[in-house]
C-alpha cells in the first residue's frame, strides 16, 4: 500500500503539548492517586509519553473497545483487571469524535467508585459530538481528516511515525495545492 500524507504536527510540537498537558494534570491533581486508562491502540504512545511527563507515580492501564461501528459498542476488554475506587481517572483516546464510546465507558467506570473521571485526547473534534462530553485535556483541537502517526494507524500503517500526519485521500486538492510537504511511504 502507498500511504500519501501531509505532516501536520512535528515530534517537537507533540512533545511540547504533552508536557503542557502533564503540567496541567499535575496542577489539577497535586496529591491524589491518578490512573491513566488508554483506549487501545491509538492512545498507547500518548499514554506512555503522558505518564513519563508526570513528576510522580501514576498507574497506567489499557482497555480495548470492541465496536460494531462508530457508535455501537460491542464489548470492553480490560487488558489487566484493575481497581479505580478512590482514584482520579483520566481516560486517554487518540481522536474523540461523537463522544458516545467515551461517555459509555465513563458511565461503566463510575460504578467502580473513582473520585473523578476526566478525558484527554490527542485530537478533539467537538464539531462531531453527539453527546455532552467535554474533553479536559487536548493536544490538538479540531484537526479534520484521517490522521496517522503517534500511535494512530490507517489500514494498519503509519502508527509508528513520530509525527502526526493527514492522509491524502482522493477528494483532497491536487498535489500542487498541498499545504505542506507530501511524503509517500511504500509498504
Amino acid at each position: 500500500m502507498n500511504l500519501l500524507y501531509d505532516e501536520r504536527f512535528s515530534p517537537a510540537e507533540i512533545a511540547h503539548r504533552v508536557q503542557s498537558v502533564g503540567q496541567r494534570i499535575s496542577s489539577d491533581f497535586p496529591e491524589s492517586p491518578i490512573v491513566l486508562i488508554a483506549i487501545l491502540k491509538g492512545a498507547a504512545v500518548f499514554a506512555a509519553d503522558l505518564a513519563r511527563s508526570l513528576p510522580r507515580s501514576v498507574r497506567l492501564e489499557y482497555i480495548d473497545v470492541i465496536r460494531g461501528n462508530e457508535e455501537e459498542i460491542v464489548d470492553f476488554h480490560f487488558v489487566t483487571p484493575f481497581n479505580v475506587r478512590g482514584a482520579d481517572i483520566i481516560i486517554l483516546k487518540d481522536v474523540i469524535r461523537s463522544g458516545i464510546i467515551e461517555t459509555y465507558l465513563a458511565d461503566q467506570l463510575r460504578e467502580e467508585g473513582p473520585t473523578s473521571i476526566r478525558f484527554a485526547a490527542i485530537v478533539d473534534r467537538p464539531q462531531e459530538r453527539k453527546s455532552s462530553l467535554l474533553v479536559d485535556y487536548v493536544l490538538f483541537p479540531s484537526e479534520d481528516g484521517v490522521l496517522v502517526g503517534y500511535g494512530m494507524e490507517f489500514a494498519g500503517e503509519g502508527g509508528n511515525f513520530p509525527f502526526i500526519a493527514k492522509v491524502r485521500t482522493p477528494g483532497d486538492p491536487p498535489f500542487a495545492l498541498a499545504t505542506g510537504p507530501i511524503k509517500v511511504v511504500r509498504g
